[in-house]
């Protein structure tokens, strides 16, 4: 007879074990090896934890890394975007309750959404007005189909969805918070973060970039955005928020 407590645990790890079935092999290798060493085995293992439950718990389904190559994909900036990820949903929670209240009610940009976990757990934290721009046309139908199933927090919530090249992407006057988990180079990167910044000159407001695993994190800097907070893991910076300031 099994105690409730061994069975629920069995069933987690089995689910893990699911998810590692759908990911490609070596990327998949890469990054696990990759997180224990920047994180820590405890931490990883934790992380690991929250794929299998949130996924489950949102009853949608992000986990799979997808590669650009065979997809259609917008614009001519197709060399210069990366692969779809989604970032980790411990690091996404941790995120998005920094944000204070009166902000939620703006629209959250998401560049390179994919299939739009970010979007989702912003939801999960208050937000109802989401945008997710990406330049591959089928991940932006799984963002869809998983938009289907997704289990609102708020059932008056507003998902869009935009199959566009980033950085020709029209930016709502009123955008206060984009997000990015590395979705491209740094090229792409200094064009979109010069047309936010215009964006902010002809409408000033409050806003914020969030930038996970910020590989070219000097392009905001250099483009006069101000670092607000860090988030740290060990050894590893997870994500960095910066804001406009007059």
């Amino acid at each position: 007879m099994k105690l409730p407590f061994l069975s629920k645990k069995i069933n987690v790890f089995r689910r893990l074990l699911i998810n590692f079935r759908r990911l490609k092999l070596f990327q998949y290798l890469y990054y696990f090896f990759r997180s224990i060493s920047f994180r820590g085995p405890y931490k990883t293992s934790r992380m690991l934890y929250y794929e299998s439950v949130y996924e489950k718990k949102l009853n949608i389904h992000t986990a799979r890394i997808e590669n650009l190559d065979e997809l259609t994909l917008a614009g001519e900036n197709k060399r210069e975007n990366h692969h779809y990820q989604g970032a980790s949903y411990m690091i996404l929670f941790r995120i998005m309750a920094w944000f204070p209240e009166h902000i939620k009610t703006k629209p959250f940009i998401d560049y390179g959404c994919g299939k739009g976990r970010a979007l989702f757990v912003a939801e999960q934290n208050g937000f109802t007005h989401l945008i997710g721009v990406d330049i591959a046309q089928e991940l932006l139908h799984d963002a869809k189909q998983n938009l289907l199933s997704f289990r609102k927090k708020n059932p008056g919530s507003l998902f869009q969805f935009v199959f566009e090249d980033a950085t020709r992407f029209q930016i709502p006057a009123d955008a206060s918070v984009f997000y990015f988990f590395n979705p491209f180079g740094e090229v792409i990167l200094k064009q979109v973060a010069n047309s936010i910044k215009e964006s902010y000159r002809s409408h000033p407001r409050e806003l914020y970039i969030i930038y996970v695993n910020p590989k070219y994190g000097h392009v905001f800097d250099e483009t006069g955005y101000t670092k607000e907070w860090v988030l740290r893991s060990f050894l590893y910076r997870e994500a960095i928020i910066y804001t406009l300031k007059a």
